[in-house]
């Protein structure tokens, strides 16, 4: 089971400073992915316009977003929630049926992404498969025919014809687990087999953390349904699910009362505007850098540093054993640095390095710089 590692940091936040939380004299570099997309302040006095609910009415903020969304992922459509959470919810419910989702999953805590985030096997009762991952690339074939086994003894007690298959191109809170493209492959085959509804969940990888403004459309990949959420409004409520077809969401493909709202739809244009290719490169460049400078490290406690993108997750081991209360000191000590980073993985022992894209390149060099010399460079 996947559980998000939120320990507590023992300082209270008094205020913010563009990429760095303020607590009283000091500041702290956030790679956490708290700053999201933007990092802080990143929205103007005149930025703020009042939040009147999409549901009730149409806007113009709201319609330049929808159309906008609609251009960068050639979807037909948008519907509007206010969480990655809700978003993936809502992505699960279209079709009310079996869930088919990857072991090492997060997609939330709601009632139907709960269940598609924790399992191994077949969940007769829910009528969810978690299909396993492959640890490396040398998996690749042996997952692939577990899979396919594991859909068929799946079949015999539930009908698994039409069922929404969920996953992430990067697992976040997994591990930061990169899905090869032989795995994905391999999910496209099951997924055409068995006239399965395609959604991807971006909340993650989406708006720029991955180096793109999708990770799917750089995959190639054509899902009916692609889950973004907050990191496309500099952290305000908004997430959405980008469709194709027909689905019946009525009041202006809002979710609920304040779903795409006025507010958080403009927050949202200026965010993705900001997004340039010239951005977008300068993420994907830093990240192969970043990846490149820590994975050389020597550390006999580094089993791996993989990512792509701002996605940075350093495990840590040792004879193969997680070490997490070794993770724990690390990121302490990278704490007295002034750089906070999150823990991720089911024993919480991979570091998750999560720079905002927004950031300058400076910035960025002064926060791994102190990554790189609490590894032990």
């Amino acid at each position: 089971m996947v559980v998000p590692e939120f320990r507590g940091f023992p300082f209270v936040v008094t205020g913010t400073d563009r990429f760095y939380v303020v607590a009283g004299s000091r500041k702290y570099l956030d790679f956490s992915g708290s700053a999201m997309t933007t990092g802080y302040d990143f929205l103007r006095k005149e930025d703020f316009v009042s939040p009147v609910s999409t549901l009730v009415f149409r806007s113009t903020w709201n319609d330049r977003l929808t159309k906008k969304l609609k251009l960068v992922s050639g979807k037909d459509n948008v519907v509007y929630c206010t969480s990655g959470t809700e978003a993936c919810e809502t992505a699960l419910s279209r079709y009310q049926k079996p869930i088919i989702a990857l072991e090492n999953a997060y997609h939330g805590k709601g009632y139907l992404t709960y269940r598609a985030s924790n399992g191994t096997g077949i969940d007769t009762k829910n009528r969810v498969v978690h299909l396993r991952v492959p640890q490396d690339s040398s998996e690749d074939r042996t997952t692939q025919s577990f899979n396919e086994d594991l859909i068929r003894k799946a079949s015999r007690s539930f009908d698994i014809d039409g069922s929404t298959i969920i996953f992430e191109l990067v697992q976040s809170d997994g591990g930061v687990n990169i899905l090869s493209d032989d795995f994905i492959s391999s999910l496209k085959k099951i997924a055409f087999a068995n006239h399965m509804h395609m959604a991807i969940d971006e909340v993650y990888t989406g708006m720029g953390r991955s180096g793109e403004l999708l990770l799917s459309l750089k995959k190639g990949l054509k899902p009916e349904m692609i889950c973004i959420g907050k990191g496309m409004a500099a952290g305000l409520p908004l997430s959405a699910v980008l469709y194709d077809g027909d689905w019946n969401i009525s009041y202006n493909g809002a979710f609920g009362m304040q779903s795409g709202n006025m507010l958080c739809s403009k927050a949202a244009i200026k965010t993705i505007g900001g997004l340039t290719e010239k951005r977008l490169s300068f993420v994907r460049r830093k990240g192969k850098e970043i990846v490149k400078r820590l994975g050389s490290i020597s550390n006999e406690k580094i089993k791996s540093v993989r990512g792509i993108g701002f996605m940075i997750g350093v495990e840590l081991t040792k004879s193969g054993k997680p070490l997490t209360d070794y993770s724990y000191e690390l990121r302490s000590e990278l704490l007295k640095k002034g750089v906070v980073c999150s823990l991720v993985g089911a024993k919480s022992n991979i570091i998750k390095i999560t720079p905002p894209p927004y950031i300058d390149e400076k910035t960025l060099d002064a926060g791994i710089d102190r990554i790189a010399e609490a590894l032990g460079e």
